[in-house]
């Protein structure tokens, strides 16, 4: 953890704001949605970026908590799974996944 990094703070410790968790990761409600359902996947240890990312066993923990939040959240008609990297993207610094349904695909942003 990184205690002046907001994602790790509420990974760590907003309970109130965490919608679903596992050891690896925890996934919050984004603030400015751009889909219906739109919520953050961020791992609970600290990587800045993707391009920081070199534990491929937490990438691969990524992608199976990120199948795991749309089946509990029960998105059936299709979801998007996106990643931004660097500040070009406008990006926090702490790796996390958006997950987006609610709509059709068309409509997301890419």
């Amino acid at each position: 953890m990184k205690p002046d990094c907001l994602f790790c703070q509420i990974a760590h410790g907003d309970k109130e704001k965490i919608v679903w968790e596992n050891d690896v990761a925890a996934a919050f409600r984004d603030l400015h949605p751009k889909a219906p359902t739109h919520l953050l996947l961020v791992p609970k240890r600290h990587v800045d970026n993707l391009n920081q990312l070199d534990d491929s066993e937490l990438g691969g923990q990524l992608m199976m908590a990120a199948k795991e939040l749309a089946s509990t959240l029960k998105v059936t008609d299709g979801y998007r799974v996106v990643i931004n990297t660097g500040p070009h993207a406008g990006m926090v610094d702490h790796l996390h996944l958006h997950l987006m349904a609610g709509k059709p695909l068309d409509d997301y942003p890419r």
